[in-house]
């Protein structure tokens, strides 16, 4: 069966197994997904994810379709069973075998266990592309999660707050980054695999970690030790530049953040003051200040300014004189802003809700190309929706499949 995705994307016709959890793994697959690939999504007969399970809606989570769930889980196809029962196995290795790709985010060792080694499924299947995402790399049982992993390479010391309390990036950034990397690992693989062509002896076995993936994040943050021995002073509120001329202010109903790290930015942002009513005494004590680098002071005198005028005002002063400034948005307002700008980068879904299917928009691939990337995307499925046809693809007989659902080793949502 082809993938339920409509699009002619890039990576059309290519089969991926899914055999992920939580957040990284799936957020990895859905990159795929988007990008044209059959993704199959493995998972537990008896219990949901979960990310299935945790839901703000109480009628999304009874249906095993919780929010995060639905924002990574569109296109797939969902196959539950229980991996220690030999047939479900059977099943299993047929649907690898066919597979281009699979991914998977065991603790290290636990695949083998299950009978499907990496090390030697590369060696069965050639053309296979295994990659292993793990917290800190194969030869560690750590447990990770990102809060942890956010601890552990330094996110946390680098978000410290005022007083150098460390403290966490406030959603998974980690979760993310690292899945948004093993996509980047899978389609170099692949890119390989094409170059090697009928040369080609043995697949490929990739190993992405949480910690890595945090590390190539924070290289601007360590740099400054790694390559000339020296660490520099925290930047406090500002930019990362430490420009006095940067934070984030209190308008008369939100907040505003602005860098000046330019002259030319700088000199608008007198500009921006000045049609503001910003008094030149002012104006010349903030530039005074940015030029010696106090940035309590700069920051104090920005502050009392900005509170005088609303966000919007601010935003359209200052990016009429080029000063880089943005109200804080939250999560959901960008989003929705973003949907109602490029509606084309945001697919809609539609959710089976027992009151009536309720169409929503999915974050999209997150670039454009002149050519297709990705089309219409089937509903984020319930758990274990295709089953039976997956079991049937892999070569179970009928008798065999409904054996499986009446022991409990598969499962599909009722009707």
């Amino acid at each position: 069966m082809s993938s339920p995705n409509n699009a002619a994307g890039p990576l059309a016709g290519l089969r991926v197994i899914d055999w992920t959890h939580v957040l990284a793994g799936p957020f990895s697959g859905y990159q795929l997904g988007l990008l044209g690939a059959e993704v199959i999504r493995v998972e537990r007969a008896d219990a949901d994810d979960m990310i299935r399970a945790k839901a703000a809606d109480p009628g999304l989570a009874a249906l095993g379709l919780g929010e995060a769930f639905v924002v990574q889980g569109a296109g797939k196809r969902s196959l539950a069973i229980n991996a220690r029962d030999p047939r479900a196995r059977q099943a299993l290795a047929a649907l690898i075998a066919s597979a281009d790709v699979l991914l998977e985010n065991f603790r290290p060792g636990k695949l083998a266990k299950l009978g499907f080694d990496p090390a030697e499924l590369i060696v069965r299947h050639p053309r296979l592309v295994v990659c292993s995402i793990t917290g800190f790399g194969p030869d560690s049982n750590r447990r990770a999660y990102d809060h942890v992993v956010q601890a552990s390479s330094g996110f946390m010391a680098a978000n410290a707050n005022t007083d150098g309390t460390p403290q966490r990036v406030g959603f998974p950034v980690i979760d993310y980054a690292v899945g948004m990397q093993a996509a980047q690992a899978v389609l170099a693989a692949l890119l390989r695999r094409e170059r090697q062509g009928a040369a080609r002896a043995r697949g490929e076995w990739l190993q992405v970690t949480m910690n890595g993936a945090a590390l190539t994040l924070l290289g601007p943050v360590f740099a400054p030790q790694m390559v000339s021995g020296i660490t520099p002073p925290r930047t406090a509120s500002t930019a990362f530049s430490g420009s006095a001329l940067s934070g984030t202010f209190a308008a008369s109903d939100g907040h505003l953040a602005l860098v000046c790290n330019a002259p030319d930015q700088a000199v608008g942002l007198q500009r921006a003051l000045a049609e503001a009513g910003v008094d030149e005494a002012t104006r010349q004590h903030i530039e005074a200040a940015a030029g010696q680098a106090d940035v309590v002071t700069a920051q104090r005198l920005l502050g009392e300014a900005f509170g005088q005028a609303t966000v919007a005002d601010w935003e359209a002063r200052l990016a009429a004189h080029g000063v880089p400034a943005t109200g804080v948005r939250s999560a959901a307002a960008a989003a929705a802003e973003a949907v109602a700008e490029s509606p084309a980068g945001w697919p809609q879904v539609e959710l089976p809700l027992p009151d009536g299917p309720r169409r929503v928009p999915v974050p999209g691939i997150g670039f454009s190309s002149s050519e297709p990337l990705t089309g219409l995307l089937a509903a984020p499925p319930r758990r274990g929706a295709d089953t039976r046809a997956l079991l049937a693809e892999a070569g179970l007989d009928k008798a065999t499949i409904e054996a499986l659902f009446a022991d409990g080793a598969a499962w599909a949502p009722p009707g």
